[in-house]
């Protein structure tokens, strides 16, 4: 990274450099996962064996390896949020397709917690769509 007022000559430098998550850049985490759009979050292994069974763990290595994900920043984003002690996302202004989005993530990373969130969410939206 460059120190403060110092720029890179070349304008793609800046472009390569990753992003790092706002709310998930501790430098203790042990989990390093970068999102399809190029977005780094620093997660805490603890917090993912407890709430998050479904990431694959065993054989990573803890020294910055970063693990690719196929989900976009913002769903990771909201995953994260729920297996962290700290107020969750309002899913109730989430667009349709982010919900969409955060329940195939927790599915897939098997995330109890917001699976049965999603579920009370999506139901009344597909039974009785808003007019």
């Amino acid at each position: 990274m460059y120190s403060t007022g110092e720029l890179p000559k070349d304008p793609q430098q800046v472009l390569q450099q990753p992003r790092t998550s706002v709310n998930f850049h501790a430098l203790d985490a042990d989990v390093l996962f970068k999102s399809s759009d190029g977005v780094i979050f620093r997660i805490h292994r603890k917090n993912l064996e407890v709430h998050a069974t479904g990431f694959p763990l065993s054989g990573l290595n803890p020294n910055g390896e970063i693990l690719s994900l196929t989900e976009d920043a913002l769903t990771l984003e909201n995953l994260f949020s729920y297996i962290y002690p700290q107020r969750y996302p309002d899913i109730n202004v989430m667009s349709f397709e982010d919900l969409s989005k955060l329940a195939e993530a927790a599915e897939k990373y098997k995330c109890f917690s917001v699976m049965h969130i999603c579920k009370l969410r999506i139901i009344p939206l597909v039974t009785d769509p808003p007019n």
